[in-house]
């Protein structure tokens, strides 16, 4: 169940109570990770073109419905004729930012929402990015590097043919564009597959019912030993060294 926008208000006013920023981070690895985040992000606000299609706020909450193509890909918040999910432009960033700290050869999208987020990960990707989409948005690859391969029409028995022929996950994102017990079966199916230094990201876990508690079940799972929540995406660590913990983090 999607939120109003007072539910993501109140949501995002508890976070900022529990935030931190990055001058209060004990963990010489989350000090560092922190810092490499906030240079990088620095380093593009000008890029990239307007055309990626980003939210400018909050407030944009996902929807299942039908989304029209657009053959100049010229997306924004307000030109969609149906609102889907859209990332923050700073939020997008982060997420190509950490699949960057990872080795970056197996990479999943579950959801391509608007494709930002799939045009930022191609261009970051170091060997296959794998991005499934519920329905057949994209015109055609050819905007795409060979690195790059789009699954239209998404499945759980289509995933699992895919996941089958890869070794070890280095990035798993994926955004609200499914159902909560769709998710859940993607995370089991992944989550034991993943590089011991690999990160999995869940977009929209304070927009929606059924993110929120796939986040909660994903931070409190055992194999999970740092979860770092920048509101727009939760992040999941597996071998952090120190003991576990969960943090809200402002950027």
């Amino acid at each position: 169940m999607r939120r109003n926008s007072f539910a993501i208000a109140s949501a995002y006013f508890e976070h900022w109570l529990r935030k931190e920023d990055l001058y209060s981070q004990q963990s010489p690895f989350i000090f560092s990770l922190f810092q490499g985040a906030l240079t990088y992000l620095k380093s593009t606000q000008s890029s990239p073109p307007n055309h990626f299609g980003f939210s400018a706020t909050i407030f944009s909450t996902p929807y299942r419905n039908e989304i029209k193509k657009n053959k100049e890909f010229s997306l924004s918040e307000g030109s969609m004729p149906h609102k889907v999910w859209l990332p923050r432009k700073k939020a997008a960033f982060l997420c190509s930012y950490l699949c960057q700290t990872t080795a970056a050869k197996e990479v999943l999208e579950v959801g391509t929402g608007n494709g930002a987020m799939t045009r930022l990960l191609d261009q970051v990707v170091k060997g296959q990015l794998h991005a499934f989409s519920e329905r057949d948005f994209f015109d055609s690859e050819t905007e795409f590097s060979p690195n790059t391969k789009l699954i239209n029409g998404f499945t759980l028995a289509k995933f699992a043919a895919v996941l089958q022929d890869l070794d070890a996950l280095d990035f798993l994102i994926i955004h609200p564009e499914f159902s909560q017990e769709k998710i859940r079966e993607v995370l089991s199916q992944c989550l034991p597959r993943m590089h011991s230094k690999g990160i999995v990201a869940l977009g929209g876990i304070h927009q929606c019912n059924a993110m929120a508690a796939c986040w909660e079940e994903l931070k409190n799972d055992s194999i999970t030993s740092l979860a770092l929540d920048f509101f727009d995406y939760g992040f999941a660590f597996f071998d952090y060294s120190g003991p576990k913990i969960k943090l809200c983090l402002e950027y």
